[in-house]
């Protein structure tokens, strides 16, 4: 396993230096912009709510994410997300539907891979509900640490309504550091825009209700740095 670690360092550190992503709606959480390939064994037939809040400059967000797992690698989830830019005193609904399915079991082989798609929608203050865009990656994810890290890469395309299409890439490490503490990192980009992403998750009941707390900096045309705050209920 040395031998693993050191190549998921290695490469972890070549996508550091190589990218530096817009903060995109689809996501695992803890992270903003990165999805896991890592199956939860116990996670069939069961449901997950995640809300966190978001502020970068001048602009916060809300965010609320139910998920039901069919199976432990096959999830759908609906997410609702209100957008307020306090420059521009305007306020943005967004909704997005995401399908995941991996093709096998971390804990099996320690690493997994799958395929994701999301559809998304947006509501203008002014305007009624319209097609945001759709995208699509590719998740793959390894296990370090025997068992208690795991370092996940995504490479993808999305296509935003009016806009040409853009390739999306990410890469996201976590670690356990103590009785129910973990720390988390990403780094993700789609066209020009770059988001840089750490924090702290604090299990409050093991498996069941995880607290956020984060910071992160968001290169979109300007540079902007932020904080994210967040909870998730696990198995419901």
């Amino acid at each position: 396993m040395i031998g693993v670690h050191t190549a998921a360092w290695r490469c972890l550190v070549a996508l550091l230096v190589a990218l530096a992503a817009p903060q995109s709606r689809a996501a695992d959480r803890p992270f903003l912009a990165t999805n896991s390939a890592a199956a939860e064994e116990d996670d069939d037939g069961v449901w997950s709510v995640e809300t966190w809040y978001q502020r970068a400059g001048a602009v916060s967000a809300l965010s609320v994410a139910p998920e039901y797992a069919f199976s432990p690698t096959t999830t759908l989830q609906f997410e609702y997300a209100r957008e307020r830019d306090r420059d521009a005193r305007e306020t943005t609904h967004g909704v997005e539907i995401e399908f995941k399915h991996l093709f096998n079991h971390i804990r099996r082989d320690g690493y997994g891979w799958g395929i994701v798609g999301s559809l998304a929608f947006d509501k203008p203050q002014d305007g009624g509900w319209k097609r945001a865009g759709f995208s699509a990656n590719v998740p793959f994810s390894v296990a370090l640490w025997d068992g208690a890290g795991t370092l996940h890469l995504n490479i993808g395309a999305r296509k935003p309504r009016e806009a040409n299409g853009e390739w999306t890439a990410a890469a996201a490490i976590e670690r356990e550091v103590a009785k129910r503490t973990s720390l988390f990192a990403e780094v993700a980009r789609a066209g020009d825009a770059r988001l840089l992403h750490a924090g702290m998750r604090w299990w409050a009941v093991k498996e069941k209700i995880a607290l956020d707390f984060a910071v992160q900096r968001l290169r979109a045309g300007s540079i902007d740095s932020g904080v994210v705050f967040g909870i998730g209920f696990y198995d419901l």
